[in-house]
């Protein structure tokens, strides 16, 4: 059985990315096409996203989906 991926870790995923890439949320918004709200909620754990919303955050990041959203399957010891 597939285990269900750690989705309250999407929160810091975007989180270390965005400040890794060294931009603010006005910045990423205007990059990624998502609103400053969707992706305040995103990095507040309020709101997941959806597949549309990581695509556009993969790409802006330069980072394939699957690296992007790795450690929603690594387990936390």
């Amino acid at each position: 059985m597939v285990p269900d991926p750690d989705l309250t870790k999407l929160r810091a995923i975007l989180n270390v990315r965005r400040h890794e890439a060294g931009l603010t949320c006005e910045q990423l918004s205007e990059a990624s096409g998502l609103s400053r709200q969707t992706l305040l909620n995103i990095s507040s754990g309020r709101y997941h996203g959806d597949l549309r919303s990581w695509l556009k955050l993969s790409r802006v990041f330069d980072i394939s989906i699957d690296d992007m959203l790795r450690d929603v399957w690594l387990e936390s010891h």
